[in-house]
């Protein structure tokens, strides 16, 4: 009988969910050992319990596995962060590595969004009308506003929904030749897939932009943003891609 593993993420019941924390499910159910473990999602009651990509090392306790999550708030506001004990795989980045050290939680400096590993486990679809354009995922929050208000130029930005089904979101940035992004996954899928990318940071996030330092920090990449499309110039594209060493995050998943 095959031992269960319990992904714990943020499952958002509107569309197809925020592709960034549905890629979550992708990702974990293509390294995990399916010979040995079953997958499961969000369930009560399972004895291991792993947290992968997403902010949402909040909803850890004690004894879970982590996976590249990270904080979304420090000081923390969704809660007090009460585990005293986790299994730290990897994490993604400096801060949250730095936050756990002063829980006194033994953590690896083994950084790394799982999304990276996309460019290894999953080959996007080309749509070759939008070679030319420029990928645009507002973060979920904001995505609206751009679609109602028109605050774009739709012969040079593809605006894209990230509640879509999350391999139609990875095909079209994939797809376009750069992107603009205030969705944190925005940018690591262009990284994953060496597309020339830049974060835009238009309308303040309830989270603040925490999240985008602790992913910027962990590839030594300069934090650097624009604040509206206006403002959208060539020379703001960061096109220098991944810069994590891959296998050693894929090692460092605990149920190979």
């Amino acid at each position: 009988m095959k031992e269960k593993i319990n992904l714990l993420y943020f499952e958002e019941k509107v569309e197809n969910g925020n592709f960034g924390d549905e890629l979550s499910r992708f990702i974990i159910s293509e390294l995990i050992n399916k010979n040995k473990y079953e997958l499961v999602f969000n369930q009560p009651n399972i004895e291991k319990n792993i947290i992968g990509i997403g902010s949402y090392l909040h909803a850890a306790v004690n004894n879970y596995y982590i996976y590249g999550t990270g904080i979304r708030t420090n000081p923390p506001v969704e809660g007090s962060h009460g585990y005293t004990k986790l299994n730290v795989c990897s994490v993604r980045g400096p801060i949250t590595h730095d936050f756990l050290g002063k829980k006194k939680i033994k953590c690896q400096a083994i950084y790394g969004d799982p999304a990276l590993l996309l460019r290894d486990l999953y080959k996007p679809e080309l749509i070759t009308n939008l070679k030319d354009k420029i990928a645009f995922i507002p973060h979920k929050s904001n995505y609206n506003k751009y679609l109602n208000e028109n605050k774009y130029d739709k012969n040079k930005f593809h605006l894209i929904n990230p509640r879509q089904k999350w391999s139609d979101v990875v095909n079209q940035i994939y797809s376009c030749k750069s992107t603009v992004s205030s969705s944190l996954h925005g940018l690591i899928v262009a990284d994953a897939y060496d597309k020339p990318n830049v974060m835009i940071y238009e309308y303040e996030l309830a989270e603040g932009d925490l999240k985008f330092k602790d992913y910027y920090t962990s590839q030594k990449r300069g934090y650097i943003n624009i604040k509206n499309l206006e403002k959208f110039q060539e020379k703001f594209l960061y096109k220098g891609g991944n810069k994590i060493d891959l296998e050693k995050l894929k090692d460092a998943f605990p149920f190979k």
